[in-house]
């Protein structure tokens, strides 16, 4: 079961985290035009207006902020953080295996173990 639940945290930060940062990288460098009522065009905007090392900054910013929600929603399911006001308690099986609270010491470990910890 160790390995199914060290390929599932490693799929999700592929997915959840360096897909999607290659995509906000790609929409941050992309013309648009400002408009009142879009906030992405106010923060690609803000980000173009950047000089290189901030931008480097914004990016590993919106980084941490990936992997701190992916660590925590892998904490809920685990069970070792809880829901605000909630008794509901979940659990995760990956082929009829339940992962039994390991996601995110398994999602942390694999992030220190790859130096991909931002």
């Amino acid at each position: 079961m160790e390995e199914k639940i060290e390929q599932f945290v490693k799929d999700v930060y592929a997915t959840v985290v360096q897909d999607a940062l290659s995509g906000y990288k790609d929409m941050y460098v992309e013309e648009v035009s400002l408009s009142d009522t879009d906030l992405y065009s106010h923060a690609i905007h803000m980000y173009q207006q950047m000089n290189p090392e901030q931008q480097k900054l914004m990016m590993h910013i919106i980084e941490v902020v990936m992997v701190d929600t992916v660590s925590h929603v892998f904490g809920l399911i685990d069970g070792s953080s809880g829901l605000i006001d909630s008794d509901i308690e979940a659990t995760l099986l990956l082929d009829d295996v339940d992962t039994e609270g390991e996601l995110q010491d398994s999602f942390i470990g694999y992030l220190q173990e790859e130096d991909l910890y931002p």
